[in-house]
């Protein structure tokens, strides 16, 4: 863990309890002599403090120092999903997080599960203990639109993966959409024919979870 979450990190004392608690000194058992590192994912300030006092269910702590220590994507890109598995969604966000995805809109294509539910504070926790493993100072911001028309009137410049389009050769400065499983239906290709289309190298087919972290990773080789 390269720092710890806090909402309240910068004020000039801290009181830490419940599940962040928990994990420092029942499960890391961490020794009071050592300085702790916050950050609250908003600021790029890295907040440095010390144990002032630890008891059976709280710690207080006082603010040492504080840098501005920005870490975090130089080119973030921009995915656009149709809503899949929560389940599957959810397993890949650490890797969009530390891939350098910087904004991901969900919406509900056709072939989407109508079901599924978007647990936004679900998401974020996930994302936030992602941060805190890889460093990064910010995480992956998540939107979700109602469908493709709500994503088209919101953004006019776009590119598609999907099959039969063209090998990517370099960095995209536009949102990728990328489709549930089961592709793009009928008439979201015929809305979608006028925008460029790219696909993987060897056209593979690949789970739409797969897609985003390919395409992630991609935009950090260019």
């Amino acid at each position: 863990m390269q720092f710890i979450y806090h909402q309240q990190a910068g004020d000039a004392q801290l009181i830490i309890k419940d599940e962040t608690y928990q994990h420092l000194y029942k499960s890391r058992r961490t020794k009071q002599a050592q300085l702790l590192y916050f950050r609250n994912l908003q600021d790029d300030m890295l907040y440095q403090y010390r144990q002032i006092h630890i008891d059976r269910k709280s710690a207080t702590l006082s603010l040492e120092t504080k840098t501005h220590s920005p870490n975090k994507p130089k080119s973030p890109s921009h995915l656009i999903l149709g809503i899949i598995d929560s389940r599957n969604l959810q397993k890949a966000l650490p890797f969009l997080n530390e891939l350098g995805v910087g904004k991901l809109t969900l919406f509900y294509a056709d072939y989407s599960q109508k079901n599924e539910k978007i647990d936004l504070q679900k998401l974020e926790k996930i994302l936030i203990n992602s941060s805190q493993q890889c460093g990064r100072s910010d995480f992956v911001k998540i939107e979700c639109l109602t469908n493709l028309e709500h994503v088209l009137s919101t953004y006019e410049n776009l590119a598609i993966f999907d099959f039969g389009g063209e090998k990517i050769k370099s960095s995209l400065d536009v949102p990728i959409i990328i489709g549930p499983e089961g592709g793009f239906s009928p008439s979201e290709r015929e809305k979608l024919q006028n925008f460029p289309t790219f696909s993987t190298k060897e056209n593979l087919i690949l789970k739409s979870e797969s897609a985003c972290i390919y395409i992630a990773s991609l935009m950090q080789v260019f």
